[in-house]
């Protein structure tokens, strides 16, 4: 399911996504995924991730989330959980998705590295129809996924059931294989490949140049945490000392935390709000025990006899000047001691270009990244393209998942010279903020909490910390979106602007603009429904497909077969909301499996009237609503106008000589499945007894 919201109001042409698709480097259809979560259908949400993500369990672990960040949700409560929502999905949802074409290139890619970039474009490549063999420097696949994060924040089952999707593709990985070593770029041609595509991250830490680095006890950040994550252990003292304050500093504190010193200390540049890594990275380190040293730079490196014994530090003046460069200025005589007897330098990453040898003509930068077109990824030397870390310098797991998936279409332009285009990275304007005045009018609600290992076990073990959502929590936490940019909408040609839809949303959102005849809906419409069921001129209906307000799934129902040798046979029009129940959620369908068949909508003020005649019509002997109480309804409006309709449809069933008994509606907790099932029976035992009087 995608949604493309373009669509014509009577102003202007609007072309709006969510914010958090738009903050997405690989524009992953975050709304939607959980959209399709919040009603349960996971093995949809997953096909849907999957078709964009090609390493989903992974990243719903170590993705900084930067949807998240932009989800408007913030101005309410909490951002909903996107990453651990996408985490539920590659954890426990194995569909396979389908390939872009059934067309087989003869074309083959050679793909160096497999790591985030690698595996993107391998992924994206197969599903176009090439034939991709990735080499592999190490043993096993991952790049720094495997080497750098450590298993407590990203397992490695969680890697290998992501690798795995890509070799059902067809990809080859060849591991042991060093590009410059093992194999070489004119090995590469002679062996028939027509493409390269470079995707190695960046293995090599940055030192400093500073008296005392070559100390016994001075260890480098990326071969530390290798060591570690290949080994189990390495070599450390009782106070360990961590220069850094990025995501990878934070890895080696909390990688050193687990090999049991007295202490382990984290000094950085910045302060506690610049420190470039998430919030929750840096809470996470110093709940398990760490110490921050904020805003101090790095002087000298002291010892005794050859070994470290502190680092002398300088109070920092500033990390970035007035233009917004690096350039950290200190405080003179502002000197101090951290003692350590074991310093590890997390200050960032460096490149190894001695794989180009031979290929002298690839363009890099000082700095030691290849150059490439931003808009191809091609580099310098025709048939040869690179992303990822090699590129980016520095980038997320996500970048560098983007460089190689819009790579992967480049690469199959040239050879098939074509032009196709991703519209998912189409220039598109971001929804709005929600306005400030609608805020009131949208229910707080709490985001669900990630289970979590006790603190007094965690650090015994390198196992993950994160346990994950089991599935009735995922759907509560989807259930908070507020599927923005997705609602509902006005047709021009319709609409009478009669102010119908004015009068009964809850959330103030439909107006009519200085100027104009018709009603308008901006992007803070929160999908409750009441305005398209209500609109006399059936002018407003929703930009998804999803919201199909209970009607596909109704006449799914009498699609069974022998659905009509069900007698009494009931239809349970129920809210969604706190509706699901991992271990139970079935329940009532299995007890009553005989006579009751539940038609689940997110809201019932979105169910049309005429829905509840549409199942009579079909054969149902009777219609229970089962709709939330005031207290926890998520759309303040919904008992009101549930009660109005149902009231106005009983009236017309009397007319038609139906009782209305056979139509009964109840305010419940979606949860309170005893209560439902009690209903049900006392319903399905007064339609027995109508029937035998008839």
């Amino acid at each position: 399911m995608t949604i493309t919201n373009t669509w014509t109001t009577s102003d202007k042409k609007i072309n709006e996504e969510a914010p958090c698709i738009l903050a997405c480097p690989i524009r992953q259809d975050a709304r939607d995924y959980v959209q399709l979560i919040a009603r349960g259908r996971f093995s949809e949400a997953f096909r849907l991730v999957r078709e964009r993500n090609p390493l989903p369990a992974a990243c719903g672990r170590i993705c900084t989330h930067p949807c998240e960040t932009k989800c408007r949700r913030n101005s309410t409560d909490a951002p909903i959980a996107i990453a651990w929502l996408k985490r539920v999905l590659g954890d426990n949802f194995a569909e396979e998705i389908r390939k872009t074409t059934t067309e087989k290139y003869p074309e083959r890619i050679a793909i160096i590295g497999a790591g985030p970039a690698g595996l993107a474009a391998a992924n994206d490549l197969a599903l176009l129809g090439y034939s991709c063999t990735i080499f592999e420097s190490n043993a096993t696949p991952g790049g720094m996924l495997r080497m750098g994060v450590p298993p407590y924040r990203l397992p490695r089952k969680a890697i290998d059931n992501d690798v795995k999707k890509k070799k059902k593709l067809g990809v080859e990985i060849q591991y042991n294989t060093t590009l410059g070593t093992d194999i070489t770029f004119d090995r590469l041609e002679k062996d028939g490949f027509a493409v390269i595509f470079i995707g190695v991250g960046l293995l090599e830490s940055r030192t400093l140049n500073i008296e005392g680095v070559q100390l016994e006890g001075v260890l480098k950040g990326v071969s530390f945490l290798h060591e570690v994550n290949t080994t189990g252990s390495a070599r450390i003292g009782k106070n360990v000392l961590v220069i850094g304050g990025g995501a990878v500093a934070m890895d080696c504190a909390r990688t050193a935390l687990r090999l049991k010193p007295n202490k382990v200390s984290v000094a950085c540049l910045e302060s506690r709000k610049e420190m470039p890594t998430t919030d929750f990275e840096i809470e996470e380190t110093v709940h398990e025990g760490a110490v921050l040293y904020n805003s101090v730079g790095p002087k000298r490196i002291i010892g005794k006899d050859g070994k470290v014994t502190g680092l002398e530090t300088l109070k920092v003046k500033y990390v970035f000047d007035e233009q917004k460069r690096f350039n950290p200025a200190f405080y003179e005589g502002s000197e101090s001691v951290i003692g350590a007897d074991t310093i590890i330098l997390a200050i960032g990453q460096a490149s190894n270009l001695s794989f180009l040898k031979g290929q002298e003509g690839i363009q890099v930068t000082r700095g030691g990244t290849i150059v490439v077109n931003p808009g191809t990824f091609s580099t310098s030397v025709h048939g040869i393209y690179a992303g990822g870390d090699i590129v980016l310098g520095r980038g997320t797991m996500t970048e560098s998942m983007a460089q190689g998936k819009k790579a992967a279409i480049a690469i199959h332009n040239t050879l098939r010279n074509t032009a196709i285009k991703d519209e998912k990275w189409a220039e598109k304007t971001a929804v709005p903020d929600v306005v400030s005045s609608r805020i009131a009018f949208i229910k707080k609600e709490q985001k669900q909490e990630m289970p979590a290992m006790p603190l007094e076990e965690r650090l015994n073990s390198f196992d993950e910390v994160e346990l994950g959502f089991h599935l009735n929590a995922a759907v509560k936490e989807a259930q908070r979106c507020m599927n923005c940019g997705a609602g509902a909408f006005v047709d021009d040609g319709l609409c009478v602007g009669c102010l119908t839809c004015v009068r009964v949303c809850p959330f103030e959102v439909p107006e009519i603009k200085r100027g104009d005849t018709t009603a308008y809906i901006d992007g803070d419409c929160q999908s409750c429904g009441l305005c398209v069921v209500e609109c006399p001129a059936k002018a407003i209906s929703f930009k998804t497909p999803l919201e199909d307000c209970g009607r596909d799934t109704l006449e799914a129902v009498f699609q069974e077969k022998f659905i009509q040798d069900i007698n009494p046979l009931i239809i349970n029009f129920y809210c969604q909301y706190s509706a699901y129940n991992e271990d139970k959620a079935d329940t009532i369908d299995n007890v009553l499996f005989s006579h009751v068949r539940r038609v689940g909508v997110l809201g019932l003020g979105k169910v049309d009237p005429s829905l509840y005649l549409r199942a009579f019509e079909l054969g149902a002997h009777g219609v229970m609503v089962t709709a939330c109480k005031d207290d926890i309804c998520h759309f303040c409006k919904d008992r009101e106008w549930v009660e109005r309709r149902t009231k106005f449809t009983s009236r017309l069933l009397g007319g038609l000589g139906i009782e209305p008994g056979r139509l009964r509606t109840h305010f419940v907790s979606s949860q309170n499945g005893k209560e439902i099932l009690d209903l049900a029976f006392t319903m399905v035992e007064d339609l027995k007894n109508l029937q035998t009087i008839t």
